[in-house]
């Protein structure tokens, strides 16, 4: 309770606040902080971060008169077992390398004989942060590539390294490293002496190229040459001491024992001396190959009998992936029936199928190693023919065969020797392909043939509309008529590209009228018109009118085509014939992914994407015959194309991969349609239905008659 007094204090100290303004004091505000946050910047790639290293770098220390022989072989037998090799070479005056196919480091200096050095100076520069080590040595030295994977691999990256051999010659410095062997250095030494090149190019411009790198290291870090690191030897063979012609190798090979052991050979002028001596090593590592993988076979099988399982756990052949195990039905593998000459039954859709190509020299590859198998076993056999053989891929192990083979027996007449075989996936490399982003701006192109392709091209545009024009995809459509008529398209394309302006996609319209035109030369000349009216850097994809498309198509396209390496042609999914899959039923708005209303069509190439500048390098292959179609005026007569589609064309050439993958968001409603190729028929009997859905079709349609 308030008393009286209580009340009046209150009442004195209550003031009328609402005349009085706010201020605000901004004196020393904001606070600074007392510790600024610092911005971690992180590499781009973990390796860098990492700070982890390619193992080895080879500089050939080259010349122009004999980098286009010498420095061919060489390449041709070192380049595949090492990360990087490049060429070093001194140009002088107006000299011109003829060599496009080399990487070459070439050098200008009013002074002569300062290659080393300058080479030197550019490892150091520009490659020592990405190389464990650095193999020096002369166009005239044969490396044998696989001991100096093994010789580095065995080596600690934590010590300096300047092995080689040392000089033998009398005027020599025995110090120093002889570049004739080669000199394997590590990248700890080549940055130390970095600081100091430009001094030794004064200090030792006149002395041998040998000298100039071993008397600039024992400069750096007062170490000398090394012939054995961590109990690795490094060890060479001088052919001009104990040959005198290359036909004398294979001669001499195994009476002398340094030649196999060595990781060098120098003085080697010819280019012939490189390929014997390749050969040669092939067969060493070939054979230290095979007595490898047999001592692990009978170690496998001498512990096996302690190891769970016993011997009945160990696999055949010894130490492979055993076959894989079927789960369910679904993941059965199949065996593929075949004779000498066809395959049986290698899809579900093929009978029988001739062998050719690869596969036909996959199995009498097979066939053979196993007559010749039966045949060293039991040579008083005579092979007869093949009676039965099975195949099967399995993809944790490789090809498994099984051999039915008819042999003749002097004794017991005929017999059937059961074979099987295994060829097992070995080594996986993976291909190395260029960045690509999905920033590129596709332009789709869509040809109109006949009268009952106007009212699915007009669902492909609203599609289109739909789907990327309003979504802002970087993409534009270009409509091809071919003797059609533009008037609705022509309305319907302006309609939209005043409705989109904002987004920036758009779409063209292109008509053209030629008077006599085959089928299959449409894609041809549809594209040859649109090569005028783009740049030779536009990304392509053709398209057919019936096609549903939907955005994440047109990013696959993005990455999956490559200007100069690699086109892409989707395989769609297309819809089975209504009236025999649904019969009765009205048509699904939706075409969905299953196996009752569709199929993924492998014979449909027309979808296809590339990029425009690749199409005209390929385009010439028969530009003598057909000049390119710019006009109307450019085509006189037929059109004749020796490719019955724009792929086959691209199979014509070596220098650009074909990726051929399935496309769920890639949909081809069903369609009649008038076909000149095989492939065409084949996807269009395809297309009628499953085995099941016709037989159940063809029983529906006798039924009337067998009540009757």
């Amino acid at each position: 309770m308030f008393t009286d007094d209580s009340k009046i204090a209150q009442d004195e100290n209550t003031e009328d606040l609402s005349d009085y303004d706010p201020r605000i004091n901004l004196a020393g505000k904001p606070h600074s902080a007392k510790k600024e946050p610092q911005t971690l910047i992180r590499p781009r790639y973990l390796s860098t971060e990492l700070g982890i290293k390619e193992k080895n770098f080879v500089a050939v220390l080259s010349s122009i008169k004999q980098i286009s022989t010498l420095g061919l072989a060489m390449n041709e037998t070192l380049a595949h077992h090492v990360n990087r090799l490049a060429f070093f070479v001194e140009v002088v005056g107006n000299d011109k390398l003829d060599v496009k196919t080399l990487p070459i480091v070439g050098f200008k200096d009013s002074q002569q004989g300062l290659l080393t050095l300058h080479t030197l100076k550019y490892l150091a520069d520009k490659l020592a942060v990405g190389y464990s080590y650095f193999f020096l040595i002369k166009d005239t030295t044969f490396v044998d590539g696989r001991k100096l994977d093994n010789l580095t691999k065995h080596i600690s990256i934590t010590e300096n390294v300047y092995m080689g051999l040392p000089g033998t010659h009398p005027t020599s410095n025995p110090s120093v490293c002889s570049l004739d062997s080669g000199i394997l250095i590590s990248s700890s030494i080549l940055l130390a002496i970095s600081p100091l090149l430009e001094t030794c190019t004064e200090d030792f411009a006149f002395n041998s190229d040998d000298e100039k790198i071993g008397l600039c290291i024992f400069k750096a870090l007062n170490l000398t040459c090394q012939s054995q690191v961590q109990g690795q030897t490094f060890s060479t063979f001088n052919l001009d001491a104990h040959i005198s012609d290359v036909r004398q190798l294979e001669k001499i090979w195994e009476s002398q024992p340094a030649l196999s052991n060595a990781l060098t050979f120098f003085h080697a002028r010819e280019t012939s001396y490189f390929f014997m001596l390749n050969k040669q090593t092939c067969e060493v590592a070939l054979r230290n190959i095979k007595n490898s993988i047999r001592d692990l076979e009978s170690s496998i099988l001498r512990l096996a009998p302690d190891a769970p399982g016993g011997l009945e756990a160990v696999t055949w052949p010894v130490g492979y992936s055993p076959p894989s195990k079927q789960d369910t039905r679904f993941s059965v593998l199949h065996w593929k029936y075949f004779n000498e000459t066809h395959v049986f039954f290698d899809t579900e859709n093929s009978v029988v199928k001739p062998l050719s190509g690869p596969n036909l020299e996959d199995i009498q590859e097979v066939i053979s190693a196993a007559v010749k198998s039966v045949l060293k076993e039991s040579p008083e056999l005579s092979y007869l023919r093949v009676v039965s053989s099975y195949k099967r891929f399995d993809p944790t192990r490789g090809m498994d065969y099984r051999l039915h083979l008819l042999f003749r027996d002097p004794v017991k007449g005929k017999i059937t020797v059961r074979m099987e075989g295994c060829r097992p996936i070995t080594h996986v490399d993976t291909v190395p392909m260029p960045y690509v982003t999905e920033s590129s701006v596709v332009h789709i192109v869509l040809v109109l043939r006949e009268d009952d392709e106007i009212a699915p091209a007009e669902r492909f545009i609203s599609s289109f509309a739909k789907n990327m024009m309003a979504k802002s995809d970087k993409s534009e459509l270009t409509l091809v008529l071919l003797n059609r008529d533009a008037g609705n398209f022509k309305s319907l394309a302006q309609t939209l590209n005043a409705q989109y302006k904002k987004q920036g996609s758009k779409i063209s319209i292109l008509s053209s009228k030629i008077s006599s035109l085959n089928r299959s030369g449409m894609d041809f000349i549809a594209v040859d018109l649109i090569s005028s009216k783009v740049e030779p850097g536009t990304l392509i994809f053709l398209c057919n009118p019936f096609t549903e498309i939907y955005p994440d198509v047109l990013n696959r396209v993005r990455i999956n085509t490559i200007s100069g390496w690699q086109l892409f042609s989707p395989i769609p999914f297309a819809e089975y014939n209504p009236e025999v899959s649904f019969p009765g039923l009205s048509k699904t708005e939706a075409l969905n992914i299953s196996t009752n209303q569709g199929f993924y069509d492998v014979h449909e190439t027309q979808h296809i994407s590339f990029y425009m500048a690749d199409y005209l390098n390929a385009r010439k292959t028969f530009e003598m015959e057909q000049p390119l179609v710019k006009s109307d005026r450019d085509l006189q007569g037929e059109f004749s194309s020796p490719h019955e589609s724009i792929l086959a064309m691209f199979t014509r050439m070596r220098q650009l991969h074909i990726l051929r993958a399935v496309e769920p968001h890639l949909r081809i409603r069903y369609h009649e349609r008038k076909c000149e190729t095989r492939r065409c028929r084949e996807s269009f009997l395809l297309s009628q239905g499953t085995r099941s859905q016709l037989a159940q079709f063809a029983l529906d349609r006798e039924s009337p008659a067998l009540t009757e």
